[in-house]
């Protein structure tokens, strides 16, 4: 009868070893689970500290001032100036797309537009209107005036004249009508910089009023250039 088999030193051995080999694979597999999941949960927890943080910045903020009535009047009116102002543009570039005042006619029409969107935002936040064409403009500078006659603002007929000139005659007409436009939102803007109550709206009066004379002044040196000015 034959004797069972015996495992001899070396098969031993490797059996010894594989169950080593077995034993660090396994603690090393844990060893790295535990630190993903260590490395998930610092990131969650960092997450919602960042998040709580955030959120008590946020609560400390002050809602900002109310507007006063200079400030509304002032975006009413502004609005009503910056349309006419790009209709005085499109009128010059209907006819001079290509003119030498087409890129500052661009530029107004670009910026103007951008400013109008700002100005609709701001008074629908606080639950205003853009202001009725028929209404009295100016009252919140104690200047009364009808919408037509805000300072800067151009008559039918001026308009008229700009939409029937053509070559050199439309581009001197396109820098003296906008210089005078300019100057009219100056004078609002300077008086809603002084007057107004909310933090953004006296900011944006004041780049209305800074950027509009910087212009003028550009407008000066392009008639010089062009020969358009004795």
């Amino acid at each position: 009868m034959r004797s069972p088999t015996r495992l001899d030193d070396t098969d031993a051995q490797v059996a010894t070893d594989a169950d080593v080999d077995q034993s660090v694979s396994d603690e090393t597999t844990e060893r790295l689970l535990k630190g993903v999941l260590i490395a998930i949960a610092a990131v969650i927890v960092l997450g919602l500290f960042a998040g709580a943080a955030i959120w008590a910045l946020q609560g400390d903020e002050e809602p900002p001032t109310p507007m006063n009535a200079v400030d509304v009047g002032f975006l009413q009116d502004m609005l009503d100036h910056h349309e006419q102002a790009l209709l005085i543009s499109n009128l010059y570039l209907d006819n001079q797309p290509d003119g030498p005042a087409a890129p500052y006619a661009n530029e107004v029409i670009m910026f103007q537009t951008r400013d109008m969107g700002w100005m609709r935002d701001w008074l629908a936040e606080e639950g205003y209107q853009p202001g009725a064409p028929d209404r009295t403009a100016m009252e919140w500078m104690n200047e009364p005036v009808p919408v037509a006659e805000m300072p800067g603002m151009q008559s039918p007929e001026r308009l008229q004249q700009l939409a029937d000139a053509t070559g050199a005659e439309a581009d001197l007409l396109w820098f003296e009508i906008m210089t005078d436009h300019h100057l009219g939102g100056v004078h609002m803007g300077d008086h809603a910089a002084a007057n107004g109550a909310r933090d953004e709206i006296i900011e944006f009066a004041e780049s209305v009023s800074r950027n509009q004379r910087i212009e003028v002044v550009e407008y000066e040196g392009a008639m010089r250039r062009l020969g358009l000015t004795p």
